[in-house]
């Protein structure tokens, strides 16, 4: 009886037993406690000093005895949130592994509206919560539609992804939601000549490189390759110390 709920909070079947079969002696000895659970002695040994480094059971000395009591069991709730915790911290760093060694280069092609909508889907996946993009925003709100693209920024700044952007210095578009540094929608921004600008937006972002091309040629693709984007970051950060930090408007 709740051996199986107690394994969900990270104790194994045998731990389960122990401290069930505690809760329900009370203060006892250690082999009391392995008759209650159904285990050999020699075994609930062990599991017992496990469930005392857990603190899930206490000890007090009593003569020459050792007795054993359960603690609360609200403490299981604190274990819980303690593995996650420790899940948690080590989420990022485990991520990091597993792009860098389940990366393979790959390329997906992409056409019309709905296919275009679907790669900026794929940047909202950012691990890195950075994405580095150049960008023409007069054909950013044409191709897929402005309704869509002030949609996709509200929601690259509600998951935190911070944007580095490279506009057109001059002929754009400059306001609070497109163009320009902004603290609420997560952007920093610096300007290019516009002759640099033949695409509608190119995103870096973990190990990915996605280009969508004008309304007119009507395509897309994403290159998931780690060395491509890294060449692609290393192109992005030398535009980007040439950029100006106003544009001519």
């Amino acid at each position: 009886m709740y051996v199986h709920e107690l394994q969900h909070a990270g104790l194994t079947e045998k731990q389960a037993k122990i401290y069930l079969a505690a809760l329900e002696l009370g203060m006892a000895k250690a082999p009391e406690i392995a008759k209650q659970a159904g285990l050999k002695r020699t075994t609930a040994y062990g599991i017992v000093d496990e469930l005392v480094h857990k603190g899930l059971l206490s000890t007090q000395k009593k003569g020459s005895r050792m007795l054993f009591r359960a603690q609360d069991p609200l403490t299981l709730l604190g274990l819980v949130d303690q593995g996650r915790r420790a899940v948690a911290q080590v989420v990022p760093q485990l991520a990091a592994v597993y792009a860098s060694s389940n990366v393979r280069p790959r390329l997906e092609f992409f056409e019309g509206r709905e296919g275009i909508k679907r790669i900026y889907e794929d940047t909202l996946q950012c691990r890195s919560k950075k994405i580095l993009q150049i960008v023409k925003v007069e054909d950013f709100k044409e191709f897929p539609g402005g309704d869509f693209s002030q949609e996709y920024i509200r929601r690259r700044a509600e998951k935190g992804i911070i944007a580095f952007a490279l506009h057109p210095a001059s002929g754009d578009t400059y306001d609070q939601t497109y163009g320009q540094e902004s603290a609420q929608w997560k952007r920093h921004v610096r300007y290019l000549p516009p002759s640099l600008f033949c695409a509608s937006m190119i995103m870096i972002y973990d190990h990915k490189v996605m280009m969508i091309s004008t309304k007119a040629e009507n395509f897309g693709f994403i290159i998931e390759s780690q060395a491509f984007a890294s060449t692609m970051r290393s192109m992005f950060e030398f535009l980007w110390k040439l950029g100006s930090a106003t544009a001519q408007e």
